[in-house]
C-alpha cells in the first residue's frame, strides 16, 4: 500500500517536471516568436510605408524643385525621389469629422509602394486633375465610407487676408482605400492627385513641401542624409526613416532588455523541477541502487541511467512544448487570432516570426541544462553505499 502511494506520487513529480519544461519552452519560444515579429514587421512597414530620406526646409517653407532637380543627381546612392505636396487639413462626411494630413501622390511614382496595399476600389487617379482621394482603412471606418463615396475636404492656405486665414474646401470621392497595418498611417495620412493638391493647396508648380529619397539600400540612410545635408545646405535639412521612426525602434529594444531575465527564471524553474524529481527517485530507488550496485553494476552506469532519465524528461517537454509553440505561432500568422490596439502597439495584429533558429537555440539550451540538472541527482546515487542502501527502508 505504502509502495503504491509513493509510486503515485514519483509519478505525479514526473509529470510536473515535464509540464514545467513544457511550458518553459513553450514560453521561450512564443516569446521570441512575437519579439522577432515585432521586430521585423515594425522595421518592414515602417521603411516600406515611408521614404528613406525626406529632404524639407527650415520653418516650413517650400523647397524650389529646380534648386533640387539639380543637387540630387549628383549623389550616386539615390535611387529615386519625388516632391510631395502636403497640408494639415480636415475631412468631413455627414456624420463624422477628422483631422487629416493631405499628401500629394503621383501612381507614377510611388516610392512608398501604396499599390500594394491597396485593400478596396483603384490604385490610380481617374486624371492627374481629378477631386479623387485614397485614404486609410482606419479613417474609412471612422468616417463610415466605402470605395465610391464622397468626402469633404478643408485646408487652411498658407497666406493670410485681411480678415485672416482664409479656408479651402473641395468635394472628392474615394478612389481607393489602403491599409498598412499601421494606425498612425491608416488614421491620418489621405493622398490626392499631384496636380489636384498644387491647385487645392494653392502651391505654385515649382515648388513642394517636401521631398521624398528612396535609396538602393536604406541602411545608408544616415550617410547619404549626411551628403544631402552638406549639398544642399541652408536652409534645406534632411531626417532619415531612422530618425522618423525612432520611438518604434527604441520602444522594441526596450522590450528586449528583460527578455533574457525572464527567460532565465523560466528555465532555472524547470530545471530546478527536474532536480527535484531525481532526488526522489534517488530516495525511492535507493535499495533498487544498492541492489543493482551488488550485482555489479557501476557508478558510471548508475549515473548514466539518472543522466538518461533527466535529458529525456527534458527532451520530451521541450519537443511538445516548441511543437506546441510552432503550432500557436502558425495559427496566429494565418489566422490573426490576436488583435492589439493599433493606436499603442503600433500594429492592429499580433505579430509573429517562425525561425529555426529559434527552436535551435531553446532545445539546445534546454537539452544542456536538463542535462547539468541530472549531475547533482547522479552524483548522489553513485555514492550510495550497496549495504547501506540495500538495508535503507
Amino acid at each position: 500500500m505504502q509502495s503504491g502511494k509513493r509510486r503515485r506520487f514519483v509519478n505525479f513529480a514526473r509529470i510536473v517536471a515535464l509540464l514545467s519544461v513544457i511550458l518553459g519552452s513553450l514560453a521561450l519560444i512564443i516569446s521570441l516568436s512575437v519579439l522577432e515579429g515585432f521586430d521585423s514587421m515594425l522595421k518592414d512597414t515602417a521603411i516600406k510605408f515611408t521614404s528613406h530620406i525626406s529632404i524639407r526646409s527650415y520653418n516650413s517653407r517650400n523647397i524650389y524643385s529646380y534648386y533640387i532637380r539639380e543637387k540630387l543627381p549628383l549623389i550616386k546612392e539615390i535611387k529615386d525621389y519625388s516632391f510631395v505636396i502636403e497640408r494639415e487639413g480636415l475631412v468631413r462626411t455627414k456624420s463624422f469629422i477628422e483631422g487629416v494630413m493631405i499628401r500629394s501622390f503621383d501612381p507614377q511614382h510611388d516610392l512608398t509602394n501604396l499599390k500594394n496595399n491597396i485593400i478596396e476600389g483603384t490604385f490610380n487617379f481617374s486624371e492627374k486633375s481629378a477631386k479623387d482621394v485614397i485614404i486609410g482603412k482606419g479613417l474609412a471606418r471612422k468616417l463610415k465610407v466605402k470605395s465610391g463615396d464622397s468626402v469633404v475636404l478643408f485646408a487652411m492656405k498658407k497666406e493670410f487676408s485681411a480678415s485672416g486665414a482664409i479656408p479651402e474646401l473641395e468635394k472628392f470621392r474615394v478612389s481607393g482605400i489602403y491599409e498598412t497595418g499601421m494606425s498612425q498611417y491608416d488614421d491620418i495620412y489621405l493622398y490626392i492627385p499631384y496636380q489636384t493638391a498644387t491647385d487645392f493647396l494653392s502651391m505654385p508648380s515649382n515648388q513642394a513641401s517636401s521631398v521624398d529619397v528612396m535609396l538602393y539600400d536604406v541602411q545608408t540612410a544616415p550617410a547619404v542624409s549626411g551628403k544631402i545635408q552638406n549639398l544642399l545646405e541652408y536652409p534645406y535639412y534632411c531626417y532619415t526613416v531612422f530618425d522618423l521612426h525612432r520611438p518604434i525602434f527604441t520602444w522594441i529594444e526596450y522590450q528586449k532588455e528583460p527578455i533574457p531575465l525572464v527567460l532565465g527564471l523560466i528555465s532555472i524553474v524547470a530545471v530546478l523541477n527536474i532536480i527535484t524529481i531525481l532526488l526522489i527517485t534517488v530516495v525511492e530507488k535507493t535499495r533498487s541502487i544498492g541492489i543493482l550496485r551488488a550485482l555489479g553494476m557501476t557508478r558510471k552506469q548508475i549515473l548514466s541511467l539518472f543522466v538518461f532519465q533527466g535529458t529525456s524528461i527534458g527532451l520530451l517537454g521541450t519537443l511538445i512544448g516548441c511543437g506546441l509553440g510552432l503550432t500557436l505561432c502558425w495559427l496566429q500568422l494565418h489566422f490573426s487570432l490576436i488583435k492589439l490596439d493599433g493606436s499603442i502597439y503600433f500594429l492592429d495584429t499580433l505579430p509573429v516570426k517562425i525561425s529555426v533558429w529559434h527552436y535551435v537555440i531553446v532545445i539546445g539550451c534546454s537539452l544542456l541544462l536538463s542535462f547539468l540538472a541530472t549531475l547533482i541527482p547522479a552524483s548522489i546515487a553513485t555514492k550510495i553505499s550497496p549495504i547501506r542502501a540495500i538495508r535503507f527502508k
